[in-house]
């Protein structure tokens, strides 16, 4: 499969994606690199009420305690979804500490051809849409190709902890 930019572009997750999607995701770990993925564990009934849950947590309605409205994104490579990323235009302390404005995971089978830097290249342009000034990455200490992924991403790094690398991108 080609990475041609013409063909790869941002999806918004809809409640009615279908099994294509899920069979990407369950290919993603559940906790891989720090990102959450719950439906590497689901079955595809439980799926398709996430993705109703995501699509109203998008909206800001039926959010958990704690919760910030967060909006999901497919990458798509044609009519293929190969990752997954998600805005979020707030900011609460956890998320500061752990998550920041935009967090992305590609399919396990689509590593190392250079989606990482697309898709954050493309969250990064659509947090501009959502008026983030200021996108906060936040990246384990373990995970470098991420880190990596920001610097190519012309993210600065602001902060360090034992744990976590802090990065900032200027919109």
């Amino acid at each position: 499969m080609s990475m041609d930019s013409e063909l790869c572009v941002l999806q918004k997750l809809s409640p009615y994606d279908g099994v294509v999607y899920y069979e990407m995701l369950k290919r993603i770990g559940r906790k891989e690199y720090d990102f959450s993925n719950p439906v590497h564990d689901m079955s595809f009934g439980d799926y398709k009420l996430w993705l109703k849950q995501q699509d109203d947590w998008s909206r800001g309605e039926a959010l958990p305690q704690g919760y910030v409205p967060q909006i999901c994104f497919w990458l798509m490579v044609g009519t293929t979804p190969v990752g997954l990323g998600k805005i979020r235009e707030v900011q609460t302390e956890q998320c500061l500490l752990e998550g920041g404005n935009i967090g992305y995971a590609i399919d396990s089978t689509q590593r190392r051809r250079g989606y990482g830097v697309l898709i954050l290249k493309l969250l990064l342009e659509k947090a501009k849409e959502y008026s983030i000034g200021k996108a906060l990455i936040t990246v384990k200490k373990y995970n470098y190709a991420s880190k990596r992924v920001a610097e190519i991403n012309g993210a600065t790094l602001i902060k360090e902890t034992e744990d976590w690398w802090y990065f900032e991108v200027q919109n």
